[in-house]
């Protein structure tokens, strides 16, 4: 798959189809409470952002979990927001996806109370200017939270993620040094996150590996940017 040897590329079909349909349940997996976790922090017809939502399952399930929510979900690859697209359908309005790049967000700014994301970081090419983004479209106080690959996780945190694939086991474990080396290898560490949320309008940052998973998380929220008098 050739988007996972450049990781700047956008998504082709064929990684697409094997994400959505193999590891995306993995990588849902990974944070067994966030649904309901985050849908109870927001409150009433709360507007939530999901950057990279691939094939919509973090936004749909965020949706389904929070009635109270209307979730957006951009990524650059089409095949992906098709899927969203058809996943979010029965969910009408609530949910909407489009087409479109972490480097440039078409939304006006402080327009969010809450931008997701998960497991897209490590594609962007420039993560700094993504997650800036990312805090540009987000309200003061707004929640901004990131899950990615943790490229100093464990031989057995990554084998138990892999083995959660919907693959045959033998086939899943055939995955592992791939696993390793082209996802969490170009993932983050806990040093990574740090640098990124460094100097940014943001308070009460915290980045930390989530516990027994192959996975880093960043949280925080956006702070009022003082204006010069």
């Amino acid at each position: 798959m050739t988007v996972l040897l450049d990781k700047t590329k956008r998504y082709n079909p064929i990684d697409s189809w094997f994400y959505d349909n193999f590891i995306s349940d993995a990588v849902r997996d990974m944070t067994p409470t966030l649904f309901d976790d985050v849908a109870a922090e927001l409150k009433d017809k709360a507007q939530v952002l999901d950057v990279g939502c691939g094939g919509g399952q973090l936004a749909v399930g965020l949706a389904t979990a929070g009635e109270h929510l209307q979730l957006s979900g951009i990524d650059l690859s089409p095949q992906q927001v098709r899927r969203a697209q058809k996943r979010g359908a029965p969910l009408g309005g609530r949910v909407q996806f489009r087409q479109g790049s972490a480097m440039d967000l078409p939304f006006a700014d402080n327009s969010f109370d809450a931008v997701l994301s998960s497991g897209s970081i490590k594609h962007w090419p420039d993560q700094r200017k993504g997650l800036s983004e990312m805090i540009r479209v987000l309200r003061p106080g707004g929640l901004l939270l990131i899950i990615e690959a943790d490229r100093g996780c464990t031989f057995e945190d990554a084998q138990g993620f892999v083995d959660r694939w919907r693959l045959p086991r033998p086939m899943a474990r055939a995955c592992l040094p791939f696993f390793r080396t082209y996802i969490a290898g170009y993932g983050l560490d806990l040093e990574d996150g740090r640098q990124l949320v460094e100097d940014l309008p943001v308070a009460g940052a915290t980045v930390e590996r989530i516990t027994g998973e192959p996975g880093i998380q960043i949280t925080a929220r956006k702070v009022e940017v003082a204006q010069p008098v």
